[in-house]
């Protein structure tokens, strides 16, 4: 009995700590709801209780810069396709604004900036703990006839467009805790960043000044799912992970503890994650890849490539490639079609095991201090006295090719 009512005790302590932790968070401005919801409102059901606060008309004509900043409230943005040469700006909310509540559209010359405002008053609403400013949401119809900068930025409010950008200068969007979906982008340089939310694109392609313009992509713990990508990439999440269908150009990839998936590149690739694995499948291009613990997987890559892991484990099938391999104790898996160039491989406790699809002729060393060494072609190579240690070529060797292993403890078996 006694230890129940310690269990007891301890159970009410947490749950006492952990209301006014809700109370003191919602008597700050944040939106309770929203916050344990992911997202105060579905955008595809009706809404209950909200009801439009501000609406109002700008011409775009002369207008070439867009800002619309949301960062002193909790609204979501929201862009729609707009008729004719009229942006549209439509406030909701749940509960009637004060005037100096409302947000502001504002044009100082070829700038239009609609912000939103800080809201001092604090209200109790229906739902859970419901505090602070209300929540809602706002609607920017945009002419899709506008070609200007584009830049978006929230708080704790998601970014979502319903339509397709095709704009002739930069695309920015920013949010702290929010996400940022979008369909179809067009723009000269696009970059998208979220603190904790995801990031959500179908297609991103780049033109500036009839070159691959840039597209940075950044996170802190949200994930990255991307499916077509036409620029010089630069992707980054600490946890988060990164999903990416298609990508045309140069890349650069970096999360610490996130997984990263590319299904295919055309064009040079530098992939890094800490504790994540790494999977870059199909494509052509040098490639660059590294973790600390996470696996490394290329799967019908076409060209040079290198590889380094400490713990993780390495599987590499390539088509026609050469590069180079360093783990500390994990084990290396190779398959390939035809050996172009030179394939170096260091592991210190893993093992190396590779097959030919194709035949090739090579120059080939191995090394291992414990462990053996079995080929196809052992006929061809002149072993040591231990047979730790062999050395030869194997068929016509005319282009000069080579493959150099050199393990501690691991076993080296080639076969085809």
């Amino acid at each position: 009995m006694r230890r129940i009512k310690i269990v007891l005790l301890v159970m009410l302590g947490i749950l006492t700590a952990f209301l006014c932790g809700i109370f003191i968070y919602g008597m700050t401005g944040h939106n309770i709801y929203k916050a344990f919801r992911g997202g105060y409102y579905d955008h595809e059901r009706d809404y209950v209780g909200i009801h439009l606060v501000l609406e109002q008309e700008v011409a775009i004509d002369g207008i070439d810069s867009i800002s619309v900043s949301y960062s002193k409230n909790s609204n979501d943005v929201y862009l729609y396709e707009g008729q004719g040469d009229m942006l549209a700006i439509k406030e909701y909310n749940e509960v009637e604004l004060n005037e100096n509540e409302l947000s502001t559209v504002s044009v100082n010359g070829s700038k239009l900036e609609i912000k939103g405002k800080r809201r001092s008053s604090r209200r109790v609403g229906a739902g859970f703990f419901h505090f602070g400013d209300g929540g809602g949401y706002t609607e920017v119809w945009l002419p899709a006839s506008y070609k200007g900068e584009l830049t978006l930025t929230t708080s704790s409010g998601d970014i979502t467009s319903e339509m397709d950008l095709v704009l002739e200068r930069d695309l920015k969007a920013a949010s702290t805790s929010g996400e940022i979906t979008m369909p179809d982008v067009t723009a000269s340089n696009v970059s998208l960043g979220s603190t904790s939310g995801n990031v959500r694109i179908e297609n991103i392609e780049t033109n500036r000044n009839g070159t691959a313009g840039d597209i940075n992509i950044a996170t802190t713990s949200g994930d990255i799912t991307l499916k077509q990508l036409s620029g010089e990439t630069n992707i980054g999440s600490t946890s988060g992970y990164v999903n990416a269908e298609t990508i045309t150009g140069n890349a650069q990839i970096a999360t610490t503890s996130g997984d990263i998936t590319v299904q295919y590149i055309d064009g040079n690739a530098a992939v890094e994650s800490s504790s994540g694995n790494a999977k870059i499948l199909e494509g052509s291009g040098e490639r660059s890849i590294s973790t600390s613990s996470g696996d490394i997987t290329i799967d019908g890559a076409d060209g040079l490539w290198q590889i380094h892991t400490t713990s993780g484990e390495v599987c590499v099938k390539g088509q026609n490639d050469s590069g180079s391999i360093e783990t500390t104790s994990g084990d290396v898996s190779l398959e390939i079609v035809e050996l172009n160039g030179t394939l170096d491989i260091n592991t210190n406790s893993g093992s190396v095991n590779m097959k030919f699809l194709q035949d090739s002729a090579f120059d080939f060393s191995a090394d291992t201090t414990s462990g053996n060494i079995d080929t196809f072609f052992d006929d061809d190579l002149k072993f040591s006295k231990k047979g730790n240690s062999a050395q030869g070529t194997y068929g016509q060797n005319s282009q000069g090719n080579s493959i150099r292993i050199g393990t501690t403890s691991g076993d080296v078996r080639i076969k085809r």
